[in-house]
């Protein structure tokens, strides 16, 4: 959407426009001592919405925050009744547009209408064999990442990380050093560089799955998907809460969805096997990193402060890049988890929070 309103066209030719380059020795300026954690008051929650990683899936996230934009908070944007949103690659994407002031409407409508753009039905239906799919995928990306740029410039153009009204933190990771980087506006005195970059270019750097999408490249850099590592970012949001403002885990309240986690599976005679028995590892090491990060969530503050949300199981062999299959059951599948969650999601929305801190930013997005 322009500033006026109007609908901008998607030009798949158009050259999105970078922004400030992306800081990228990370490794070696890690902080090794404790950062200033900043004044919360003890007697308020702090709140964070945790969005998965998945792929065209996401169209499920959308659409059930769309749901309680409509049935439980009337109209008003989710964003504003949480404290910190975390987000890894589709999530990525869906928690900067809400900080860009998306409604979870607009969300789901990108969904529906660009993910056939991003991942085109036809190749995905030539290429779902696997031998023949893995043959394909051997030696170059399955999909061209040039849609997914226009679609994302298109949506954000070039509004950069530190307008968002919302606290992020957005999970992603470097290589040719394979150096962990999350993307962080400046809601704490610490970060001066993530908020000069383009907001898009966020969304491309946590979203940029292997196999998929080739690397987002700068100065030397490639930024790959998020979810290799931080799949499910709900961790890296309680570690962010807690290091960043002084307060306590029995102050968290946590809605965290998912995209659908469906367990991976090798017999034993598989496991003693070789790289061919092994080509699904990494789809198997991201669902377990996102099953152990709710886990060991639930161990720090508890079970009764997290609420995890997903499709159920069935919906979770989706692939994600089927965008026909997605937009034919994600919709009602998010209706279904509404209707039988809605008594506890309402608990994250009796109360909007307060405008986040900008110290290196304005307060206009």
């Amino acid at each position: 959407m322009t500033e006026n309103g109007e609908e901008r066209a998607l030009d798949l030719n158009q050259s999105p426009k970078l922004g400030h380059p992306p800081f990228t020795n990370r490794r070696a300026n890690s902080r090794l001592i404790p950062r200033k954690r900043l004044k919360w008051p003890r007697n308020k929650p702090f709140r964070i919405l945790s969005l998965d990683g998945g792929g065209i899936r996401g169209l499920y996230s959308a659409k059930l925050l769309e749901l309680i934009e409509e049935e439980i908070t009337g109209g008003v944007s989710v964003a504003d009744f949480f404290d910190l949103l975390a987000g890894t690659s589709t999530g990525g994407i869906i928690a900067v547009g809400l900080g860009f002031g998306k409604s979870a409407a607009q969300l789901t409508k990108l969904y529906n209408e660009g993910g056939q753009k991003i991942f085109p039905p036809e190749i995905y239906a030539c290429t779902k064999r696997p031998l023949h799919n893995y043959g394909r995928n051997l030696h170059a990306p399955k999909y061209d990442h040039g849609p997914l740029e226009a679609l994302l410039f298109k949506e954000l153009g070039d509004g950069l990380l530190g307008q968002s009204k919302s606290r992020l933190v957005i999970p992603s990771f470097m290589v040719p050093t394979s150096e962990v980087a999350v993307f962080k506006t400046d809601h704490h005195p610490d970060y001066i560089r993530d908020h000069k970059m383009a907001a898009w270019e966020v969304c491309r750097a946590t979203s940029a799955a292997p196999t998929f999408f080739a690397p987002h490249e700068r100065n030397g850099r490639g930024f790959i998907d998020g979810g290799l590592w931080a799949n499910n970012p709900v961790m890296v949001a309680v570690t962010e809460a807690l290091s960043s403002f002084d307060i306590t885990p029995d102050q968290l309240m946590i809605l965290s969805i998912g995209t659908g986690n469906e367990p991976y599976e090798i017999s034993l005679k598989q496991a003693r096997g070789g790289l061919w028995h092994w080509k699904g590892a990494v789809s198997g090491a991201m669902s377990l990193a996102t099953d152990n990060a709710s886990a060991q969530v639930g161990l720090m503050i508890g079970a009764d402060r997290i609420f995890r949300i997903e499709p159920e199981s069935q919906i979770a062999s989706i692939e994600m890049d089927d965008w026909e299959e997605a937009v034919r059951h994600l919709p009602d599948a998010a209706r279904t988890s509404l209707s039988e969650g809605k008594d506890r999601i309402r608990d994250f929305f009796v109360e909007k929070t307060a405008a986040r801190e900008h110290f290196y930013t304005n307060n206009a997005s």
